[in-house]
């Protein structure tokens, strides 16, 4: 049986370390757990390496790597999350747990920030409080859950569901990043190996073909123009490219800019109706994570509209709330902007009847998640055969263009 050391908080916060026997990392875990203390790091007795318990000893990035500053992600925050749950569940006081996380957080913008607000809470202010002061890296939604659990003495509680939230939020991030990697990889490697040809290949063929002294077949004289054309004016294509994406970044910024771009991916065919259901599931989740908190509706409507990531839904859900102000219903003030699926209409007026809006709420974020899942999969499988079928033609076409010269002399010659 092999034997472990352990850092580690007792209830009062101090750190104590001791070494344990058992069968593997997990029930030394539990094991400890047992004895009243909550581990911060376990090892192998005799290991240099250390191997984290549930609540790692580091923060670390969305990619994995440990953060030295800048910003903080949202794998930062979501890791982070997780072990402030853990320790105010295993009832370590704020201070104490803030002393634990940023002794182990090496991000210097999230350590810089556990500080500060040690020390605002320290000198009395409530942890809502101290997160507002944050907003760069505490989301509205983060800092409106906290504050509605610790006026309802909630606090543990609303931090395992936030730290839930933000760990499903990210497993869709890392989902849809996964999803797209292979296509992604394909445009590129696709792209790069078409460049290489037209600017370095094909130059090389054209003192063959000007040997001829003869009329070119019409591909190879379009081949050689473009070729030509990049070969001089790459640094203008890379400008150009430039100046658009900047020239789309900042309409984008602009409210009405942006209102349109979002107007454009609602009707695009599939991604549409793809972004439509995430963004109705984001909105479900997000609600009913909020009601259960004890946030107001009206309130979790506010806080909502900031995270749906869509300028036309935004806005509805500014009429929804308009709306309810003046005595209407939840349901019927979705139903009446013409926005929402009716899917969710329905759901929320079934919700609405039964006192149950909450629980109701998390059904439709389910059952659109596994409908985004499906749309996803479906669409990165279109897309796939697309982009090969499309890079393949074009390389296709760049080998034609320089053949077709040989074998027209070829023909010739014989």
């Amino acid at each position: 049986m092999p034997n472990y050391d352990y850092r580690g908080l007792d209830r009062s916060g101090k750190l104590v370390t001791g070494q344990i026997a058992e069968d593997d990392e997990r029930a030394a875990t539990v094991r400890i757990r047992g004895l009243g203390v909550f581990p911060t790091e376990i090892k192998p007795a005799g290991n240099g390496q250390a191997r984290a318990a549930k609540a790692p000893p580091r923060v670390r990035t969305a990619s994995g790597r440990t953060g030295f500053g800048g910003r903080v992600g949202a794998g930062d925050l979501t890791i982070f999350s997780r072990q402030l749950a853990n320790l105010v569940g295993s009832g370590i006081s704020l201070m104490r747990a803030f002393t634990a996380l940023t002794e182990h957080t090496e991000n210097q913008r999230l350590k810089a920030a556990l500080l500060g607000m040690r020390h605002e809470v320290e000198g009395g202010k409530a942890l809502w409080e101290a997160l507002a002061a944050n907003r760069g890296i505490f989301p509205p939604l983060y800092i409106n859950m906290v504050k509605a659990g610790e006026a309802g003495g909630q606090l543990a509680t609303v931090l395992e569901w936030l730290a839930d939230y933000l760990e499903k939020e990210q497993a869709r991030r890392i989902q849809i990043r996964s999803a797209l990697a292979y296509p992604t990889l394909l445009v590129t490697v696709g792209s790069l190996a078409v460049f290489l040809l037209v600017t370095l290949v094909v130059p090389r063929f054209v003192s063959i073909f000007q040997e001829f002294e003869q009329a070119l077949p019409v591909p190879t004289v379009v081949l050689l123009g473009i070729s030509g054309f990049m070969a001089h004016w790459w640094w203008a294509i890379l400008c150009s490219v430039g100046a658009v994406a900047f020239g789309f970044r900042e309409y984008s910024r602009n409210p009405a800019g942006r209102l349109r771009l979002d107007m454009l991916k609602l009707r695009l065919p599939l991604l549409g109706k793809l972004a439509m259901k995430s963004a109705v599931s984001r909105f479900a989740r997000t609600t009913a994570t909020l009601l259960k908190g004890g946030v107001t509706l009206m309130d979790s409507l506010a806080v909502v509209r900031e995270v749906l990531g869509n300028e036309v839904l935004a806005l509805a859900v500014d009429r929804v709330r308009e709306g309810m102000r003046e005595g209407e219903s939840f349901a019927g003030r979705l139903r009446e902007t013409g926005v929402f699926p009716p899917l969710l209409t329905h759901m929320v007026g079934v919700g609405e009847e039964t006192g149950d809006l909450q629980n109701v709420l998390l059904t439709v974020a389910n059952s659109y998640d596994i409908e985004v899942d499906a749309a996803l999969k479906s669409i990165v499988s279109l897309i796939e055969p697309v982009i090969i079928v499309t890079v393949g033609g074009v390389i296709a076409f760049i080998i034609l263009a320089m053949l077709l010269p040989v074998f027209q002399i070829n023909l010739l010659g014989g």
